[in-house]
């Protein structure tokens, strides 16, 4: 196996593995953060999401987060470079889906809300505070179901074999 195949490869395991444990992270707070916060007073929930967000701030959530962004694009560099123009543009839409649904939403609606509610008193919660969490909880469940298709898709980018892929492509472009 050439070392350009080589780097391909290892660039496709990690950049699964990845998305995987994002998806993973986003998929068990939805599933059960969530829905047992939702049953929280405002001091109370206020009071753990300001914990939740000092804790998540940690290097190992910071190389998974955003190396998950950076390298799910990687593979498409490495299709490039081999001429496999298949994968490169599957590995290309890929990031993009995942950059725009998961690290934008995240940095434009999460973020954010994170951030006043790091500025609130538990013990005086904002009159909107339930409707800043039901926009924080929405957008969750969006970078969710984003992330878990991201990470589903890499998995059977992965597993097929590069040939195959471009195969297909070029059937449907001949049938067309």
């Amino acid at each position: 196996m050439p070392f350009d195949q080589t780097a391909y490869r290892a660039s496709t395991v990690l950049a699964t593995l990845l998305l995987g444990l994002m998806a993973g992270f986003f998929f068990a707070f939805w599933v059960d953060v969530v829905p047992a916060m939702a049953h929280l007073d405002a001091t109370s929930y206020i009071s753990t999401q300001q914990w939740i967000n000092k804790v998540v701030r940690n290097i190992p959530f910071g190389i998974t987060y955003f190396g998950s962004t950076f390298f799910a694009l990687v593979p498409a560099f490495f299709a490039v470079a081999n001429r496999r123009w298949a994968l490169a543009g599957t590995w290309a839409v890929l990031a993009m889906v995942y950059f725009a649904g998961v690290f934008w939403l995240t940095r434009n609606i999460n973020i954010p809300i994170n951030e006043q509610m790091a500025l609130w008193n538990p013990l005086a919660p904002p009159a909107d505070w339930a409707a800043l969490r039901d926009t924080w909880n929405v957008a969750n469940a969006q970078r969710t179901g984003v992330a878990v298709l991201c990470f589903a898709a890499a998995l059977m980018i992965t597993a097929l074999p590069g040939r195959a892929l471009e195969r297909a492509a070029a059937t449907r472009q001949t049938a067309a």
